[in-house]
């Protein structure tokens, strides 16, 4: 029996990329390493072809069993109900943008099945047994096993030790823009980059190039500033309590970007200012601010409260409906 089902994408698609896959992936090891879950009963349920197909390689690399169903598939429409009800589980998490469907929970419910969400956005979401939303916070959405807030994001960094090395000089410069460069970023910010000949760059054109996470995230540690989109990556250099310069891909992620600049922690920079990026990196290095900013991304990475969320997902599995 399949006690827990993942339903997610991945794909060389706008606002989906790999964000979502690689986050559910990340959730799923913390199950089996803190709450010792057996990987044989964790199943995900993804899209695989075509633009999608990226989504068994990542599954693939990490060694989890999946279930595809069709492209054509819609988000939380029957057919893709009475794909999920084909299986055997005990609770279902969606991890995926959008607003869930009010028949979709009740069907599920219906069904003596438990039922989580990430990063939905309706009230909708409050008949869930329990939702997430990392990307936003708003009182509104505070209430019982419901969360919001950057404090509840699950970081695949999270899983790698934090030998973290001081920022003295910004020598090297760590970059990647997710697993779907939709704005072809990698490419114009190592242009502008090489022109000054003084940094090392450590990039890649999406996290699949580095053989594993480890490797990938032991760049980043070694790194003395990170250049990203506002996605899961800002927030893993953050944990590497490295300062961020975020050029965002989407509309969400300049929300979320300009809420982490007020507070210090990051340096917004549109594409349309790009070319701009080397005066950024000169006034990042003689910010005289730069040592306070990096202690307060050290207060932020310690409210984060991963090790809550996997306790109360084992506490949903456990009890009896």
């Amino acid at each position: 029996m399949n006690k827990i089902i993942f339903r997610c994408d991945a794909g060389y698609k706008k606002e989906i990329g790999t964000g979502h896959l690689v986050r559910s992936i990340t959730l799923a090891k913390m199950l089996i390493k803190y709450e010792k879950f057996q990987r044989r009963n964790i199943l995900f349920i993804v899209k695989t072809n075509k633009e999608f197909s990226i989504s068994k390689k990542i599954l693939g690399r990490e060694n989890f069993s999946y279930y595809s169903i069709k492209n054509y598939v819609k988000d939380y429409s029957n057919e893709e109900l009475s794909e999920i009800l084909k299986l055997k589980f005990k609770l279902l998490i969606v991890d995926r943008l959008g607003k869930i469907n009010l028949t979709f929970i009740k069907k599920i419910k219906e069904n003596k099945k438990n039922i989580i969400c990430f990063d939905d956005s309706s009230k909708n979401k409050f008949l869930c047994d329990m939702s997430f939303n990392p990307l936003i916070f708003d009182k509104e959405y505070v209430r019982k096993n419901h969360f919001s807030g950057y404090e509840y994001n699950i970081l695949p960094s999270s899983l790698f030790k934090k030998k973290i090395k001081k920022n003295k000089k910004i020598k090297f410069i760590f970059m990647s823009f997710g697993g779907f460069d939709s704005k072809n970023l990698m490419k114009s910010t190592q242009k502008l980059l090489k022109k000054r000949h003084k940094y090392n760059l450590m990039s890649n054109l999406n996290n699949m190039n580095f053989k594993n996470q480890k490797n990938f995230f032991d760049k980043m540690k070694s790194s003395d500033l990170v250049i990203s989109s506002g996605g899961l990556t800002m927030f893993d250099a953050l944990n590497f309590n490295k300062f961020v310069i975020a050029i965002p891909q989407y509309q969400h992620q300049i929300k979320n970007i300009k809420r982490l600049e007020k507070k210090g922690l990051v340096k917004l920079l549109l594409k349309k200012n790009l070319k701009y990026i080397n005066n950024e990196i000169n006034k990042i290095k003689n910010d005289k601010q730069l040592k306070l900013k990096l202690k307060k991304i050290n207060h932020y990475n310690k409210a984060q409260k991963f090790k809550m969320i996997i306790k109360k997902i084992k506490h949903i599995c456990e009890k009896k409906n």
